[in-house]
C-alpha cells in the first residue's frame, strides 16, 4: 500500500475516533498511529504528505496523552516545513497550507499539560517510530487485555439485578422484610465494582447497566475504598458465597471471580 493510501486510512480513523468515548475508539487511535509510522517510512523525501503524516502522529500522541511525543512530532513537522519552503515560495499562506498552525496549536496545548525544557527533545528516529501505549492502556484497557468480555460483564450485572429482584419480591410477599433488605444490600454491593469496571474500562454509557432511579450514594461510598471493598467481596465469595444456593449461582460466582480478579490485579498494579 502506498503512503498516500495509508495516510488516508489513518486520517479516517482519527476523524471517526478522536472523541475517545470508549475502548474501541481509543485503540483505533493507536492503530492510526501505527499506520502513520508505516506511511512515514514509505515517504523518505520531505514532501507536503510527509509533513501531514508527522502532524497526524502528533495528533494521535496528544489524544493518547503522550504529550512529550506529541510535542516532539509537532516540532519535527515545523522543521520539515522550514526545510520544504527553502524550495518553495516562503509566505504565510504556504506555511498555513502545510499545517504550521496545527503544529503550533499542539505545541501550546502540550505546554499547558507538561513542563517543556531543554531535555524535552528526543531523537527524531525514535519519536517517529515508537508507540507508547502506557497512558491509554490505563484509561482504555484493550479488549484482548482483559480476562473477560464486555458482554460477560453486561449480562452479569443484569443477571445479579434480575435475580435480586426475584428473591426480594418473594421475600416481601412472605413478609420477610429483613431477608429482603439483606439480600438487596448484598446483591447491590456486588454490582458496585461491576459498575466501576464498566466506567473505567469505557465499555459503554452508564445508563446501559445502571438501574434507573437507583440510589448511587452507596456506590460512591464503595468506590471511595474500592480496593479494600473489592477484596472483601472476593473473600466473601470464597468463604460464605451468597450466590451458592441459587440455580444460576455457580455461573454468577465464576464470572464474578474472573471479573473481580481482573479488577484486583489492575488496582494492585496501579493500572487504575
Amino acid at each position: 500500500m502506498t503512503s498516500e493510501k495509508l495516510f488516508e486510512q489513518a486520517s479516517a480513523l482519527i476523524q471517526k475516533n478522536d472523541a475517545l468515548c470508549n475502548s474501541e475508539e481509543a485503540w483505533n487511535i493507536v492503530h492510526a498511529l501505527q499506520i502513520l509510522i508505516e506511511a512515514n517510512k514509505l515517504e523518505p523525501e520531505i514532501t507536503p504528505l510527509k509533513i501531514e503524516i508527522i502532524i497526524g502522529m502528533a495528533s494521535c500522541n496528544y489524544l493518547m496523552d503522550n504529550f512529550l511525543y506529541a510535542y516532539n512530532c509537532a516540532v519535527i513537522a515545523k522543521e520539515k516545513i522550514d526545510e520544504y519552503i527553502k524550495f518553495a515560495f516562503d509566505d504565510s499562506f504556504t506555511r498555513k497550507m502545510l499545517g504550521e498552525e496545527e503544529c503550533d496549536k499542539i505545541i501550546e496545548a502540550v505546554k499547558r499539560n507538561i513542563s517543556i525544557g531543554a531535555g524535552s527533545r528526543l531523537m527524531e528516529n525514535h519519536v517517529l517510530s515508537y508507540i507508547n501505549t502506557n497512558n491509554i492502556r490505563k484509561a482504555f484497557p484493550p479488549k484482548d487485555d482483559a480476562s473477560f468480555t464486555k458482554d460477560e460483564l453486561y449480562h452479569l450485572i443484569h443477571s445479579i439485578e434480575h435475580t435480586k429482584n426475584a428473591i426480594v419480591s418473594q421475600a416481601y410477599s412472605h413478609g420477610d422484610y429483613q431477608v429482603a433488605k439483606r439480600i438487596e444490600s448484598i446483591f447491590n454491593a456486588y454490582k458496585y465494582p461491576l459498575y466501576y469496571i464498566w466506567q473505567k474500562y469505557k465499555f459503554g454509557r452508564d445508563e446501559e447497566v445502571w438501574v434507573e432511579g437507583e440510589n448511587m450514594l452507596p456506590y460512591h461510598m464503595f468506590v471511595a475504598k474500592i480496593k479494600e471493598n473489592t477484596d472483601e467481596l472476593m473473600s466473601l465469595l470464597c468463604n460464605a458465597n451468597p450466590f451458592a444456593p441459587l440455580n444460576n449461582g455457580s455461573v454468577i460466582t465464576q464470572l464474578l471471580k474472573k471479573i473481580l480478579s481482573d479488577l484486583q490485579a489492575r488496582l494492585q498494579g496501579g493500572r487504575i
